[in-house]
């Protein structure tokens, strides 16, 4: 059946910005269509995205996309009827010229040939360099009379794909979250309207309709500065971590809970209609499952450098969702060495162990140098007592609970009632000796107890990715996750604790707002959104 409506589409330059009335053209005596059944024009206008941000926007609040962040290989417009469910009346491939791209796949700004519709199609849903992942649900296109909800649905990220790399072009697709056109004004702003169609190619062009599209990835930045008062930073990188498998092809927009506060308001730049920053995901709802994430558990070994960027598909949640097994967050990674450890006789030493191992007890650093010092001073005064069980010995007891079945399993070094100087010096050459046993233990950085233990001097930092943080409230919808088309940089400024001895396993727990006391981020979003976040660790 032949198509016969015109419509023409333009590609806008790919920033991550807002949009502007001031691009429509005035009508002319174009002949428009009101005959459902007479032949029609269209032309569009499809800007791609900047990347913009929310509450820790930065200044500026969006960045334009690199050349291959804009590049624009492919773009299908699929049409549809109105009402509450609409269906598909045609799915059509554009060429470049259509879409309003040159030859480089980069958008002009002006509008793209006219070309033609069926006269019933009164929405439109815009998807440039489409996935494998979508395309594969229909090869041929979707047909007509096909469910909106079901062109829609949500898509499972499978490997060997474009969606996270540019490889095939950012699979973009309508900024607004629904179908398009909309009233670009209030009263009703954002509420559908129904496409207008012309009678010749001339009357299309002069009229494009302008539709925002964003890429369906988020991107992630992180620079580290290696500063540090108690410590010295030395091989630091990162990784992101509970990432999303599933993502929509175009994603609802909502508000977070500081847009509908009074103090916050609307801010995004590329909200054109004031919907929300925020959006959901297909596992956005309660109850959450690990199985719809992506989780490092162990040190893979090949870190992320400093000043890099990562991109990710959409992951949000709704309220119960802020926990850090739900949150896509940075993973940091960087050798904290102390630069003092305080010795038995209260003086400091900076040599370090030969494996760069070291241990935190109650707040102090401690080689095995060091803390078997403490242990032998503890032991001389208990065994000078006249009842040595009625004295406690917090440093031995610390690191034997460590050498038992609690720890690295390398067999505790049994203490007597009581012990003469030989006895007490034979004791201190049995922890002594206990060194080589546990540098022989490949996974022997953990806590236990009071002890943490730090192989070759390895820390692991959890920062949980702010969106629209506020300190108005604690862990409420839109706080954290990271949308579509937005940018976050994660600035880690100073080191001033010590992190976690292995890789932290993301707990469903874990409540995304309860570990201040570990870092000191700076979050930025941009066109891109561009969002920022400063960091203490």
């Amino acid at each position: 059946m032949r198509k016969r409506n015109y419509f023409l589409l333009a590609l806008a330059s790919m920033a991550f910005a807002a949009c502007s009335n001031d691009d429509f053209v005035a009508d002319v005596d174009n002949g428009i269509i009101t005959e459902p059944t007479g032949d029609a024009w269209v032309a569009l206008n499809v800007r791609p995205p900047s990347l913009a941000s929310t509450r820790g926007l930065h200044i500026p609040d969006h960045e334009n996309g690199t050349p291959a962040e804009t590049e624009i290989k492919s773009v299908r417009a699929i049409f549809f009827t109105s009402g509450a469910s609409p269906t598909v009346t045609a799915d059509i491939e554009l060429t470049l010229s259509q879409a309003g791209a040159n030859a480089s796949g980069q958008p002009t700004g002006n509008a793209g040939e006219a070309f033609k519709v069926p006269a019933a199609s009164k929405r439109v849903l815009i998807v440039a360099n489409a996935s494998k992942e979508f395309k594969d649900r229909a090869p041929s296109g979707w047909s007509g009379g096909t469910p909106y909800a079901t062109v829609n649905d949500a898509l499972v990220l499978s490997t060997g794909n474009g969606v996270l790399s540019f490889t095939d072009g950012f699979m973009m697709s309508n900024a607004k979250g629904g179908l398009e056109p909309s009233k670009t004004e209030e009263p009703g702003l954002g509420d559908p309207v129904d496409l207008t169609l012309y009678k010749n190619a001339t009357g299309a062009a002069a009229n494009p309709l302008v539709i925002n599209i964003d890429r369906v990835v988020a991107k992630v930045r992180v620079y580290i500065t290696k500063a540090s008062d108690v410590a010295s930073i030395e091989n630091e990188g990162w990784l992101l971590n509970a990432t999303n498998t599933k993502f929509y092809p175009t994603s609802e927009r909502i508000s977070t809970w500081f847009e509908l506060n009074p103090a916050g308001g609307f801010r995004a730049p590329f909200d054109q209609y004031k919907k929300g920053s925020y959006r959901k995901d297909p596992n956005y709802d309660a109850p959450h499952s690990g199985v719809d994430y992506t989780y490092i558990t162990t040190d893979p070994g090949t870190w992320n450098v400093s000043n890099t960027s990562e991109y990710c598909l959409e992951n949000t949640q709704d309220k119960a969702g802020n926990v850090h097994a739900y949150t896509t967050h940075v993973l940091l990674r960087a050798k904290f060495i102390p630069k003092k450890y305080k010795k038995a006789d209260m003086t400091d030493t900076d040599v370090q162990d030969a494996t760069g191992d070291w241990m935190l007890i109650d707040g102090g650093y401690y080689t095995f140098a060091t803390l078997t010092e403490w242990i032998e001073a503890e032991l001389k005064y208990k065994y000078s007592k006249a009842v040595p069980t009625s004295i406690t010995t917090p440093f031995t007891t610390a690191y034997n609970k460590y050498l038992g079945a609690d720890g690295v399993n390398v067999g505790e070094v049994t203490l007597p009632d009581a012990a003469d100087d030989t006895e007490i010096g034979d004791l201190v050459n049995k922890f002594t000796g206990k060194r080589a046993s546990v540098i022989g233990v490949e996974d022997r950085g953990k806590t236990v107890g009071s002890l943490t233990y730090y192989k070759n001097a390895f820390n692991y930092y959890k920062i949980m990715i702010k969106h629209d943080d506020t300190d108005l409230a604690v862990n409420e919808l839109g706080e954290f996750g990271v949308v579509r088309n937005s940018v976050y940089d994660i600035n880690v400024n100073k080191f001033n604790n010590p992190g976690y001895p292995d890789v932290p396993k993301p707990d469903p727990g874990e409540e995304d707002e309860d570990e201040d006391g570990w870092l000191s981020i700076k979050i930025n979003v941009n066109p891109w959104t561009w969002y920022t976040q400063t960091e203490e660790l």
